[in-house]
């Protein structure tokens, strides 16, 4: 099993694609039923049913709960939901309303109000959907965040992995999720960097 993450896939968001859209990633797609079908194309060329997938928020916007629930099926693996602020109660609720089990008894989906964290490489990953402040200091702690689009996240040990995300790899395919393993590497990289500047400036 493989845990695969992202973030802001905006499902149906009207605005955010097209030549008019505010995120650059998506202004190839013609429409929202283009850039939706891609997606879950992008999202299952990697992730298998026996994979566990974590999205940090903002799945959807201007969708009906069912048709939410409609992609969300066609979608491979478990799908770990963290709320964003585009993701509301009546949505979330009528996932969970109509929850079922994988093949292998895992259930389709789990859910996360605020965020969740995973230990591993003797460090705790802070998985939410906003940016979150740790303190650049703290050399055991690292947050995995979405929300910001085409910004990068400010401080060193927070890494933004949504798919209109400018850190992650430049050769790295619009909207397939990424692994937690890359991530954690992707956030060690730019906290190390940060760590020796300041070590060079304090000299």
């Amino acid at each position: 099993m493989t845990i695969y993450i992202t973030s802001d896939l905006h499902f149906g968001h009207r605005n955010i694609c097209g030549e008019d859209g505010f995120c650059s990633t998506r202004k190839h797609f013609a429409d929202t039923a283009e850039m939706n079908s891609y997606l879950i194309e992008a999202i299952n060329s990697v992730v298998t049913n026996s994979d566990t997938l974590y999205h940090l928020g903002d799945f959807s916007m201007n969708m009906k709960p069912a048709e939410i629930l409609e992609i969300a099926m066609k979608i491979r693996g478990q799908i770990h939901f963290i709320k964003g602020n585009h993701d509301t109660n009546k949505q979330l609720s009528y996932l969970s309303g109509r929850n079922y089990l994988l093949g292998d008894k895992r259930p389709k989906f789990v859910f996360h109000e605020v965020g969740t964290i995973i230990k591993q490489n003797q460090k705790s990953y802070y998985l939410t959907h906003y940016p979150l402040g740790l303190g650049e200091h703290r050399n055991r702690l690292r947050s995995i965040c979405g929300h910001i689009h085409e910004e990068v996240a400010r401080e060193a040990n927070v890494i933004n992995v949504g798919i209109d995300s400018p850190e992650l790899p430049k050769d790295h395919p619009f909207g397939v999720p990424i692994t937690l393993d890359m991530a954690a590497e992707l956030v060690e990289t730019k906290w190390l960097e940060w760590v020796e500047i300041t070590e060079t400036l304090s000299r």
